[in-house]
């Protein structure tokens, strides 16, 4: 019986997000559109078979409201992880960016040509390899670099192909400009790093506040008591089990969105 009912809940998953795109994209390596939201009538038709299975399986309605909600859970999390991963990869990106302008900057000033020091930092930072390339061709270099800074987090480049450009036609010394870009640079990346310190007390304040209730269920077994059965096996029980994990989910998302805003501010 429990094998039926977890093969009818992943009929249900099957139907709200239907893996077809991901097995194209893995096999054939080719870039799939991002899926549009699932429609009301797939999230309803998944609603209809997890619900009509666990009736002709004999599960319990308590069981289904906890099953929703572990997967809730999981999907939160996920989200999380993800912002997260998200955020690191934007930090080292544009510390990336930063630190590619300050080499050149040196180079420049050591004698070597633009082009060639273009070049030679392309083979450690991706992120100049189009400009370099387009720089050994006798390019746009300007829109190359132009291009790379419409990736979140390399900015920057904007700035360099700006002057890069000036460059180019009145012959300024490209040196200088990249040293200032540079220290401005560090000076962002700086105030970055402290507003996100500042930040982490509360964001680790509001997780903690999230998984403590879990240290009370296993303070109200260790006195006796079976809270464990009660919120897992009863309609009440999962009803509050489901309303505390959602509420503390939402506590968590709101100190996120007001990190997010103060470091956006900032």
């Amino acid at each position: 019986m429990t094998v039926l009912a977890a093969l009818l809940i992943a009929g249900a998953v099957w139907l709200w997000h239907p893996p077809g795109q991901w097995i194209v994209r893995h096999r054939l390596e080719v870039a799939v559109a991002r899926r549009s939201p699932p429609r009301p009538a797939m999230l309803v038709a998944a609603l209809i078979a997890v619900a009509w299975g666990s009736g002709r399986v004999g599960i319990s309605g308590p069981h289904v409201i906890l099953v929703a909600t572990i997967v809730a859970i999981s999907v939160f999390g996920v989200r999380q992880w993800r912002a997260s991963a998200r955020r690191t990869r934007l930090r080292e990106r544009r510390r990336l960016v930063s630190e590619a302008i300050g080499l050149m900057s040196a180079e420049l000033r050591a004698g070597i040509l633009p082009q060639r020091a273009l070049s030679g930092l392309a083979a450690e930072f991706d992120v100049l390899a189009p400009a370099a390339h387009a720089a050994e061709l006798g390019g746009d270099v300007p829109a190359a670099l132009r291009l790379a800074a419409d990736e979140t987090g390399a900015e920057l480049l904007g700035e360099l192909a700006g002057a890069w450009l000036v460059a180019e036609r009145s012959g300024a010394p490209l040196a200088r400009v990249l040293d200032r870009l540079e220290e401005t640079a560090r000076g962002d990346l700086e105030l970055e790093r402290e507003v996100e310190s500042g930040l982490a007390p509360a964001r680790a304040t509001g997780r903690l506040m999230a998984v403590l209730p879990v240290f009370g269920l296993a303070l109200g077994s260790g006195m006796g008591g079976d809270p464990v059965a009660i919120l897992t096996g009863t309609y009440p029980g999962v009803l509050c089990l489901a309303s505390g994990c959602a509420l503390a989910c939402a506590g968590v998302a709101w100190v996120e969105r007001i990190a997010i805003g103060a470091e956006a501010e900032s």
